[in-house]
């Protein structure tokens, strides 16, 4: 039986996998079969993040519009393909959204927004910042559509693949080898989920407010010394309002890993990425029976995906990028996996197979 908090519906891209991890919804748009493209949706913020584009035709022009940040594996055809629709929906008053990805991702956004005349957008352009891995530091560009190529900004430090970094959750990522591409791996956290205990503002005498707002955020961030307020005119530590206050849940992990060869230093770094991750949305392209092409492909089999699930302890793996050459046989793609990783998340038409 399927976790209450994540379930699989089928479609003609075959089994569509979601994961509700807190207060986000991820969801592999094109299902196991289509193009990479997996939204998480930060619900009750009105936001979502994109790991890889590819074919967006699921997706309506308001998703793109929600789209804060977008994170490319790498950009074959089939993981960057979307970005034509991203860039036509991004034409109106939105602030920049912040791509990352490989080296080389700057000038090959800059070549895709100059296939395009913009006479006629004036300061409603498409505007984007720019971030590529470089192993110790990250290059940093703006592109503007209508302003020519992509425009050099300063570098920032990259320390323990850290990528970007908020009060709700932080995206760090792991390059990987496919076949000579740079490929990066990502993984998601959310940040602690904290709970007001509201009896004990009852026997306090304290009432709601954006105190405890603040209160919140100064726990996320670690400010543990600092000095707060609350409405009876009284100062506390943070750290003395937080064992008073609040229930303190740890955070969750989400990892994106694809198009990478079989190799130990891949399976290294995956394993240490996805350390006891919520949810793991690993490729599987390739059954037992061709692990030939998986090797001469730098892509996984299905014993691979569920090996690296199993060293890094994941509660939840979901496979995907499976060859459409099974697209009739995705359930035996599945069983072959869950029969060496029994946490594999399996489709609802498969419903009583995973007891």
């Amino acid at each position: 039986m399927l976790p209450a908090a994540l379930w699989v519906e089928r479609d003609s891209c075959g089994p569509v996998p979601v994961a509700r991890i807190g207060s986000a919804s991820a969801t592999l748009v094109n299902g196991v079969f289509g193009d990479p493209l997996l939204r998480l949706e930060l619900i009750h913020r009105r936001r979502s993040l994109l790991f890889d584009l590819g074919d967006p035709g699921r997706m309506s022009a308001r998703v793109a519009h929600q789209v804060s940040d977008l994170f490319f594996s790498h950009t074959h055809a089939d993981h960057i393909g979307g970005f034509l629709w991203f860039l036509r929906s991004r034409i109106g008053d939105f602030p920049p959204c912040r791509l990352y990805g490989p080296r080389g991702l700057a000038g090959q956004i800059a070549g895709m927004v100059g296939g395009i005349l913009w006479d006629r957008v004036g300061e409603r352009a498409p505007r984007f910042e720019i971030r590529e891995w470089h192993g110790d530091h990250i290059q940093c560009f703006r592109v503007v559509a209508g302003e020519g190529a992509a425009q050099r900004l300063d570098d920032l430090p990259l320390t323990e693949g850290l990528l970007w970094r908020e009060s709700g959750f932080l995206v760090r990522a792991a390059e990987l080898d496919h076949e000579g591409t740079a490929v990066l791996a990502f993984a998601w956290e959310s940040a602690l989920q904290l709970k007001v205990r509201r009896e004990r503002l009852d026997e306090l005498g304290l009432k709601h407010g954006r105190w405890l707002q603040v209160l919140k955020e100064a726990v996320i961030d670690g400010r543990l010394g600092d000095i707060i307020a609350t409405p009876d005119g009284k100062e506390h530590r943070v750290a003395d309002l937080r064992d008073s206050l609040l229930l303190v849940d740890p955070g969750h992990k989400l990892v994106y890993a694809t198009d990478f060869a079989d190799t130990a230093e891949n399976r290294k770094r995956v394993v240490l990425l996805a350390q006891g991750a919520h949810s793991l949305f690993c490729e599987a392209p390739f059954m037992l029976q061709h692990s030939d092409q998986a090797r001469r492909t730098g892509h996984l089999t299905t014993r691979a995906c569920a090996e690296i699930a199993n060293a890094a302890g994941v509660k939840h793996l979901l496979p995907f990028h499976f060859s459409r050459r099974y697209i009739k046989h995705a359930a035996d793609v599945y069983r072959e996996i869950h029969a060496l990783s029994p946490q594999t998340v399996l489709p609802g038409f498969m419903a009583g197979e995973s007891a």
